[in-house]
């Protein structure tokens, strides 16, 4: 059953507890305007009842509320995010890695656009903005960076803050094909393309004689397991991102909206430094039917879930967390609690597998069993995971056509779910849909060490404590 709001605003301290706030509040002091200062305080938290009342949501309370309620239980972990960035010498030794790898297998370089694998090797960041004039980072099998510019841009681009122990530059004028240039000026017969960069590159260097090799499985991995420092930020940003969805759920109230919600989880990102990057995906009850949602502008109902999928950004690598949660005092049928409880099982399963040498399909089925077994298997319509680090999906993912196998240092998501739409609900003898997921991010452990390690510190025991 909701909880009564309306004692607590009664009270001039009801905003200490989290409940809806009083509309002013003013320092205790001992003089004779104190029965004023409270009588018009109650006066004040009345008509506030009445407005509520009247209006039938929360969502006409004073903008921010929800921010500075969440605030209160979230300014205790921004210390969660104090990790230093990646140090120069370790995008050093990812340069070297880098050259080692192409020279075994005979590939005179790897050409990359601005995107994850520029970050990750030289710290050309992914915000740089792609035009039809390439921009192209070069690391050879001697770990000689360079890059390819146009002449005209040449200044702009060395102002980036790129690491290096040397590097080239190679300009390319108007008149002339940067292709060609880079083709003349480096002599490359074959080069590796970042999975990344545009058909036109691919086109480009092909056009002017250089063959042209896709990215490997061997050079995808070396993203994909993280250093130790790479674990640090991972760690720092994704648990801070769970502790922001519980001081969430401790607020949220019946009749707040989607875009409330997404408002003050930005808000809460930005107070805390880290608000680039943030995404967020909020879906109420049958909204959640749909894993990525695509609506909007819904209030939130009794006996609905609340699906909050989030995440945002700590020295460009990324927190991706979900949990599905029900504000204190709500409640849902007892189906759909059972619901809850089987996704849960379904991620402990596959946690259970998350070790290095075990293949990707094999742990996406151990999570597809629980959820089958227990009569949802048609409704878990997506992949268990995928990779995540400088981008929000990476390799190595987790579904059934995956043959690859997990490598210890992988940072992989878990996150299976159950989604019916108001269509389907018939089936279950229900008259409105609904989805449920959870995910954590897993550290593919070693096999001394039986299952993975969560990245966010602990996983969702309840929907009302995620």
């Amino acid at each position: 059953m909701e909880k009564d709001i309306r004692k607590p605003l009664l009270c001039p301290d009801s905003e200490q507890n989290g409940d809806l706030p009083a509309t002013s509040r003013s320092p205790r002091t001992k003089n004779n305007h104190v029965p004023i200062f409270l009588g018009t305080a109650c006066f004040l938290c009345l008509a506030l009842i009445m407005a509520i009342r009247h209006f039938g949501t929360t969502e006409q309370m004073p903008s921010g509320w929800l921010e500075r309620c969440a605030w209160r239980d979230l300014s205790p972990h921004v210390h969660l995010l104090d990790v230093a960035p990646i140090a120069h010498d370790e995008f050093l030794q990812r340069q070297s890695t880098l050259a080692a790898a192409l020279d075994a297998v005979g590939v005179d370089a790897f050409i990359a656009e601005p995107s994850a694998s520029s970050s990750y090797y030289v710290n050309i960041s992914t915000s740089f903005e792609l035009s039809e004039r390439p921009f192209l980072m070069i690391i050879d099998r001697a770990a000689q960076f360079s890059y390819l510019a146009p002449k005209f841009e040449a200044g702009r681009i060395a102002r980036l803050e790129m690491v290096y122990r040397d590097k080239k530059v190679i300009e390319w004028p108007e008149e002339k094909s940067p292709y060609k240039v880079l083709a003349t000026e480096t002599g490359y017969k074959k080069i590796m393309l970042d999975e990344h960069a545009r058909f036109m590159i691919a086109s480009g260097l092909q056009a002017a004689g250089v063959e042209v090799v896709p990215t490997t499985q061997i050079i995808q991995s070396l993203r994909a397991v993280k250093t130790e420092e790479e674990l640090k930020i991972l760690r720092g940003i994704n648990d801070f991102t769970l502790q922001l969805v519980r001081s969430l759920q401790k607020c949220i109230k019946i009749g707040m909206t989607q875009e409330t919600v997404v408002s003050a989880a930005s808000r809460l990102f930005g107070r805390a430094g880290v608000g680039n990057g943030f995404w967020a995906i909020v879906l109420f009850g049958d909204q959640a039917a749909y894993p990525h949602g695509g609506s909007s502008g819904k209030t939130l109902s009794r006996g609905e879930f609340v699906l909050i999928d989030i995440g945002s950004k700590l020295h460009d690598y990324g927190s991706d967390v979900t949990r599905t949660i029900l504000p204190t005092g709500s409640e849902v049928t007892k189906e759909l609690m059972d619901v809850w409880y089987t996704v849960q099982a379904a991620q402990a399963a596959a946690i259970e597998l998350m070790n290095v040498n075990e293949t990707c399909s094999v742990v996406d089925a151990a999570a597809r069993k629980v959820i089958t077994d227990n009569g949802y298997g048609e409704f878990f319509t997506h992949r268990l995971g995928h990779g995540l680090g400088l981008e929000m999906h990476e390799h190595p993912y987790l579904n059934g056509a995956n043959g690859e196998k997990l490598r210890i240092g992988e940072v992989v998501t878990n996150e299976p779910g159950i989604y019916v739409t108001t269509d389907q609900a018939k089936k279950l003898s229900l008259d409105v849909g609904f989805g449920v997921r959870l995910e954590d991010p897993i550290l593919v452990s070693n096999q001394d060490r039986p299952g993975g390690i969560l990245m966010t510190g602990s996983r969702a025991k309840s929907p009302y404590e995620p």
